[in-house]
């Protein structure tokens, strides 16, 4: 199957411990990008479809929007933050929390990942999906 999901791809961060309680570093960027995730699964889902519930390979690409001051010629890869594994979690978890396509993204066993501006592209995120 293949997400297509439009908006500012926002990493997720490690989580913190503050005042004894586990607390998740997630901004309101990330919140946005995760309430995309969701819509683009539930909008893929079929009748047909059931939860996968063993191993999943993945494939991905980010898209993200070029600073105003960053040209092609002066950097024309995203050699910046936010880091792709970065990237990768909160992609990951937001598909798990939709509840739709995997139980949990620990059954992801292989992925394929990258990182581009969207110079020719929404951007977003193109994710295939795979059943092992």
């Amino acid at each position: 199957m293949q997400l297509t999901i439009l908006g500012d791809p926002a990493p997720q961060g490690s989580k913190r411990v503050f005042n004894g309680r586990v607390v998740e570093a997630a901004g309101q960027k990330l919140k946005v990008w995760r309430k995309a995730i969701a819509t683009a699964c539930q909008d893929i889902v079929t009748e047909e479809h059931s939860l996968l519930l063993g191993p999943v390979r993945g494939e991905g690409v980010f898209y993200l929007p070029r600073p105003a001051s960053v040209s092609i010629k002066k950097r024309p890869y995203p050699i910046v933050p936010p880091d792709l594994d970065k990237l990768l979690r909160g992609l990951l978890d937001g598909i798990g929390q939709s509840e739709v396509i995997w139980g949990d993204d620990s059954q992801v066993i292989e992925i394929e990942a990258a990182k581009l501006y969207a110079d020719d592209h929404a951007p977003g995120a193109v994710v295939s999906i795979y059943a092992l």
